[in-house]
C-alpha cells in the first residue's frame, strides 16, 4: 500500500507535517481532554500526528493519558474496540499522505465502520486529505447506517487548507438526513509562505 508523494524529499514530507501537526493540535484538537490518534504507521502519518500532539500538548498543558496513538491495522474492530475501552473523547484519522488515496478512501471507510461496531459515539476529527480522498464524505454519506453513525456522533471537525491564500481553516462537519454534508467555520490560522510552498508541492499519490 506504501507509495510516494509528490516532489519533496521524505525529509521535506516529514518537515511539512510538523508545520501541518501544529496547527491540527491547535485548532483541531482544541478543548477536548482524550484524543485518540489514528495513524497509519509510516513516517509521513506518525509525523504529523506527533506533531499534533506536541502542539496539544505545549499548547493546552502536558498531563498524562491526554493523548494516545491507536495506529491502523488489519483489525480495526480490535483497534477500535481498544479506543473505546481507553475512554476516547474525540478520534483523530490522522492518514491520507503516504498513501494512495483510493487506499485511504477504504481505510476510512473501515475505520468508521469499526468505530460504530464498537460504540463508539464522541467527536470525529479528520485530516483533509482523508476528507478529499472519500470525496467530501459523499463515499461515506453513501451508506444509510454510516450516514446515521456519523449523525449520531457528539462533533465532527475537519482542517482544510488553501496554500494560494496562505489559510488554514478549520470546520465543524454537518451530516444532513439525506447525506448532505455542510461545512461550518469555527477557526483560520494564517500559514507561512514557506508552509504553502511545500504544500503546494507535496501531492499526494492517486
Amino acid at each position: 500500500m506504501y507509495a510516494s508523494s509528490g516532489k519533496l524529499s521524505i525529509g521535506e514530507e516529514a518537515y511539512l507535517r510538523a508545520l501541518t501537526g501544529r496547527l491540527v493540535g491547535i485548532g483541531l484538537f482544541k478543548g477536548f481532554n482524550r484524543i485518540a490518534v489514528i495513524p497509519y504507521p509510516d513516517r509521513i502519518c506518525e509525523s504529523i500526528a506527533a506533531a499534533a500532539a506536541t502542539a496539544y500538548l505545549d499548547t493546552y498543558g502536558y498531563g498524562p493519558g491526554k493523548v494516545a496513538f491507536f495506529d491502523y491495522t488489519d483489525n480495526m474492530d480490535d483497534v477500535a474496540k481498544r479506543i473505546v475501552a481507553w475512554g476516547a473523547e474525540a478520534v483523530y484519522i490522522a492518514f491520507g499522505g503516504e498513501q494512495r488515496m483510493s487506499d485511504v478512501a477504504k481505510m476510512v471507510l473501515q475505520t468508521l465502520k469499526s468505530l460504530r461496531s464498537a460504540n463508539y459515539r464522541g467527536s470525529l476529527l479528520i485530516h483533509v486529505r482523508a476528507w478529499l480522498a472519500t470525496k467530501q464524505f459523499s463515499t461515506i454519506t453513501s451508506d444509510p447506517d454510516l450516514r446515521e453513525y456519523l449523525r449520531s456522533l457528539k462533533e465532527i471537525r475537519l482542517f482544510t487548507a488553501d496554500a494560494n491564500s496562505k489559510k488554514f481553516f478549520f470546520h465543524t462537519v454537518n451530516v444532513a438526513p439525506d447525506g448532505g454534508v455542510s461545512l461550518a467555520k469555527y477557526m483560520e490560522m494564517d500559514i507561512t509562505d514557506e508552509h504553502a510552498n511545500l504544500l503546494k508541492l507535496s501531492l499526494p499519490p492517486q
